[in-house]
């Protein structure tokens, strides 16, 4: 087939180091990809994840020739308008099929808004069109900036203003798939993302001096530092036992505020390593004896972090929610969603205290992540999806052509008629959404 892979390609995004991964796997398998790098500016001498195969700019191409000229347009969407901008740009303009790596993709949508100059009235008019009127309130509270994200991430991700756009969706996690079941009108299906281990050595015997607790990635409120601070600093194990090692890009609000807790609790071995590269990052976790991939909310489809600490064999902590609660029982360790600081406090004691616990368990995870966060499992499963939109594509046109006519004469979608249309439609074209 010959794909257009629309993504960002930076070495700071996450989703370019999988895009890389899986490009590869289809160039093995002989299909025909251009690359077309979705960040909003273009690069400069920033290192980028190495790819083989031709790679354009957003900014460079015609998304209708783009289509006349590939099979699929495949676009990977996160929430991050510097690094998919380009993504937004197609996916108005042509019938594409979307990855949703990430759940949550207000802050895509809310960027997306300023830098098309569009104001309030907008923002609330496309929250309430995506979902109802009764949240014309909540949408005013977080173009404000003043709604909790919580509140934001339960009722209005807009995800789903970005899935009726498209014409096919990839999930990494089932926790969403409602959202895009109830907004994409064409195939749908769910791959555990893929990620390439890095060479980390697996955890060593016999562990002299203090247990290294370590968080990586960009270290926000999102995170719950502040819980494993409060949880630590209130244990006299942990005290005595425990390191506290930040890895990532943090504000300096952030590093205030944390800074401020460690002061009020007492707690002060905490380490803040800032942003680092991939050597530093490979050392960080060969260093780990136990992996923080704590959020509240969660916002990601799939947790890249979580499966790099699998694949590096460490244990890793996570709250009990979203992609999180998907990953077996006995491989990962698992606190409220809420992140409740007593549970939280009673799991790292009974990890620090255990080091066969900790080994055990960060081998059979390793073991279990290298099986199933795979090219080899991602690809087919894409190629099927691509294959079943591509077959649904007139299907997907003339149900276009006709909603914009309904729209015209004023039928609503809660009109019986829609349904029945839907039907002999399916029937006609031999669809099936499965």
């Amino acid at each position: 087939m010959k794909i257009a892979w629309v993504t960002p390609l930076a070495q700071t995004s996450a989703i370019g180091r999988v895009s890389a991964a899986v490009l590869r796997a289809l160039a093995a398998r002989d299909h025909e990809v251009l690359v077309i790098r979705s960040e909003h500016d273009r690069a400069d001498a920033s290192p980028t994840h190495p790819v083989s195969v031709p790679t354009i700019w957003w900014h460079d191409a015609t998304p209708a020739d783009i289509e006349a000229q590939n099979d699929v347009i495949v676009l990977n969407f996160g929430d991050n308008y510097n690094f998919h901008a380009g993504a937004l740009a197609f996916v108005e303009k042509v019938s594409c099929l979307g990855i949703f790596h990430d759940f949550y993709l207000y802050s895509l949508f809310n960027r997306w808004l300023v830098h098309a100059g569009l104001d309030e009235q907008a923002h609330d008019r496309e929250v309430c069109l995506t979902y109802n009127e009764n949240l014309r309130e909540l949408a005013k509270m977080a173009w404000g900036g003043t709604a909790p994200i919580e509140r934001v991430a339960e009722m209005m991700p807009m995800t789903e203003w970005i899935a009726r756009r498209c014409g096919a969706a990839l999930a990494h996690a089932h926790f969403y798939i409602p959202r895009l079941e109830s907004s994409c009108p064409g195939p749908i299906a769910v791959a555990p993302l893929c990620y390439e281990a890095r060479p980390v050595n697996p955890l060593p015997t016999g562990k002299k001096g203090r247990i290294a607790i370590t968080c990586v990635g960009i270290v926000n409120p999102n995170k719950c530092v502040d819980s494993l601070i409060t949880a630590i600093a209130s244990s006299a194990l942990l005290r005595k036992r425990c390191q506290l090692r930040l890895v990532g890009a943090i504000a300096p609000s952030e590093r205030d505020r944390l800074n401020s807790l460690c002061r009020r609790t007492g707690y002060k071995d905490v380490i803040v390593l800032g942003e680092v590269d991939d050597v530093t990052l490979v050392s960080e976790l060969d260093g780990a004896d136990i992996l923080s991939c704590l959020r509240n909310p969660v916002l990601e489809g799939a947790s890249a972090s979580a499966i790099e600490g699998m694949l590096a064999g460490r244990p890793i902590v996570v709250a009990n929610a979203g992609f999180y609660s998907e990953l077996p029982d006995d491989l990962v360790f698992k606190v409220p969603s809420a992140i409740d600081v007593a549970s939280l406090r009673a799991t790292l004691e009974a990890l620090v205290n255990n080091e066969h616990l900790r080994r055990d368990t960060g081998a059979k995870a390793r073991i279990w992540a290298s099986q199933n966060f795979t090219t080899d499992t991602y690809v087919p499963i894409l190629e099927n999806l691509i294959l079943q939109f591509i077959g649904a594509k007139p299907l997907l046109s003339v149900g276009k052509r006709i909603g914009h006519q309904l729209a015209m004469l004023g039928i609503s979608l809660n009109d019986p008629s829609v349904g029945q249309l839907a039907t002999k439609m399916t029937d006609l074209f031999g669809g099936d959404r499965s």
